[in-house]
C-alpha cells in the first residue's frame, strides 16, 4: 500500500524540509528525497532492502522509489527529510553541462545510494541552513548540496534487486507513455476515461497515478498543457484565436479565454500583441519555446509570492 508524499505548504515548488518520522506505509512520491539520520535508530525499507540508518549518513533516492521508515526496538527516529523537485528550475538548466554532474548523480540514485563520509560534513552544514522559505539563498543552498554530494562517492547502492528496479523503469515509461499521447492528441477531447483506457487502467487507478506522479491532477496537467501550445501558436501563426483555441482542445471561445488569462494572467488577444516582437525570431521555435516556458515560470514565481 502506497502513500502520497505530502509536502508541509501547498506552495511548494522546488523542495521542502521535514523532519524524520516513522512510516506504517510504503511512500511512493514524485520527488527526488536526501535522508539525513540525527540518531540512530531508524531503519530504511526500500522495496525489498532494510537498511539501518546511522549519524553521518545521507540517502539519496530518486522518484517513484518505493520507502518507508520504521524506528529500531523503540528509539526515537530523529533526522531531516529533504524532498526536492527539478522541474521548477526549467528543463534548459537541467541539461546544461553545469548541471550535468548533478543530474548524472540523480540518475543512478534510481536505486538508492547511501554516502558515509567524513567529507559529508560540509553537506551536513549546508543543510542546518536550510529553511522552508522563498529566499533565493534556500535555491542556492539546494544546489551547492548537490554539488557538494557530487564529489562524494557513495559507500553503497541500496537496491540492488533487478525486479524492483525494473519495476520503477517500467513506471517511468508508462508516465513518459501518457504525456506523448497527451502532446500529441490535445486537440481532441480527452478525459480521464479516454487516457486511462490507453495503460489498460481503471479511472480511479489511473487519477491517483497521475497525480502522485506529476504532482498535479489529470485536468489541472492538461488544461496547461494546451494554454501552453495555444501560446505558441499565438506567436507563430496567423491563425484565429477562435481557430487556435479549437486546434488546442478547448470546447468554446470563451472557455479558451477564461483558462488562458488564469494562467498567464493575460487574455489570448493581448499575449499575441505583447509577443509581437518574437516574430523577428520565427524560423526558430526554440526562441518562441523559450519564452513560453518563461512565462509560465513567471507565473508560478507569482504564485508563490
Amino acid at each position: 500500500m502506497y502513500q502520497k508524499i505530502i509536502a508541509n505548504t501547498p506552495k511548494f515548488l522546488m523542495f521542502d524540509l521535514q523532519p524524520l518520522t516513522e512510516n506504517k506505509n510504503f511512500i511512493f512520491g514524485a520527488d527526488y528525497i536526501l535522508i539525513r539520520p540525527k540518531q540512530n535508530g531508524c531503519i530504511l525499507h526500500l522495496s525489498s532492502t532494510q537498511t539501518p540508518l546511522v549519524v553521518g549518513q545521507l540517502v539519496l533516492l530518486a522518484p517513484f522509489n518505493p520507502f518507508k521508515i520504521n524506528i529500531d526496538n523503540n528509539k526515537i527516529c530523529v533526522g531531516d527529510v529533504l524532498h526536492f523537485r527539478l522541474n521548477a528550475l526549467g528543463q534548459t538548466f537541467i541539461d546544461s553541462v553545469q548541471f550535468s554532474k548533478i543530474k548524472n548523480m540523480l540518475d543512478h540514485a534510481k536505486q538508492g545510494l547511501l554516502f558515509e563520509s567524513e567529507w559529508l560534513d560540509p553537506l551536513f552544514e549546508i543543510m542546518d541552513n536550510i529553511e522552508n522559505t522563498f529566499d533565493f539563498k534556500q535555491l542556492l543552498n539546494i544546489l551547492m548540496l548537490l554539488d557538494q554530494l557530487t564529489k562524494t562517492q557513495p559507500s553503497q547502492i541500496l537496491e540492488t534487486h533487478q525486479l524492483a528496479f525494473s519495476t520503477t523503469k517500467r513506471t517511468e515509461n508508462r508516465i513518459d507513455s501518457v504525456l506523448q499521447y497527451l502532446a500529441t492528441n490535445l486537440a481532441e477531447p480527452l478525459t480521464v476515461t479516454i487516457v486511462a483506457q490507453q495503460l489498460h487502467m481503471a479511472e480511479s487507478t489511473f487519477s491517483r497515478f497521475f497525480h502522485t506522479h506529476l504532482g498535479v491532477t489529470f485536468r489541472q496537467y492538461l488544461i496547461e498543457q494546451r494554454v501552453k501550445q495555444a501560446a505558441r501558436y499565438l506567436v507563430s501563426t496567423d491563425w484565429s484565436i477562435a481557430h487556435i483555441g479549437a486546434e488546442v482542445g478547448f470546447s468554446s471561445l470563451s472557455n479558451f479565454n477564461e483558462k488562458f488569462k488564469t494562467l498567464l494572467h493575460v487574455t489570448p488577444r493581448h499575449y499575441r500583441a505583447n509577443h509581437v516582437a518574437l516574430r523577428e525570431n520565427i524560423g526558430h521555435s526554440q526562441s518562441i519555446q523559450g519564452q513560453v516556458q518563461k512565462q509560465f515560470h513567471q507565473w508560478q514565481t507569482e504564485a508563490v509570492l
